[in-house]
C-alpha cells in the first residue's frame, strides 16, 4: 500500500470566478486505479459542495509523502496566485 498526500485545485474557466483550494488529503491506494477512483470520489464530492461546478476544470497536485511537504506546495502555489491582483483565491475548508 502507498500512503501519498494531495490537494485539489479548481481552475475557473471564468474570469471573474475565485481559483479554489482543498485541503490536504491523505491517500491511501494499492494500484493507480484505486487512486483514480478515490481522487475521482472526491472531487465529485467537491464539485457538490461548490457553487458553480461546470464553470471549474479540476487538477490533482502531484502526490507528496508528507501532509506539511503537500501543504507548503499548495501555499507556495495559493501565494504565486495572489501576487497577480486580478486573480481571487480562495480556500476552502471542506469537508
Amino acid at each position: 500500500m502507498t500512503t501519498q498526500f494531495f490537494y485539489l485545485v479548481l481552475n475557473p474557466t471564468e474570469k471573474k470566478l475565485p481559483y479554489l483550494y482543498s485541503k490536504v488529503f491523505k491517500i491511501t491506494y494499492q494500484h493507480l486505479k484505486d487512486l483514480v477512483a478515490q481522487q475521482q470520489l472526491l472531487e465529485a464530492v467537491f464539485r457538490d459542495h461548490n457553487h458553480h461546478p461546470e464553470d471549474y476544470k479540476a487538477e490533482w497536485s502531484v502526490g507528496a509523502d508528507g501532509e506539511a511537504q503537500a501543504a507548503a506546495e499548495r501555499n507556495d502555489e495559493i501565494r504565486a496566485w495572489q501576487m497577480d491582483e486580478t486573480k481571487i483565491v480562495r480556500t476552502v475548508n471542506w469537508p
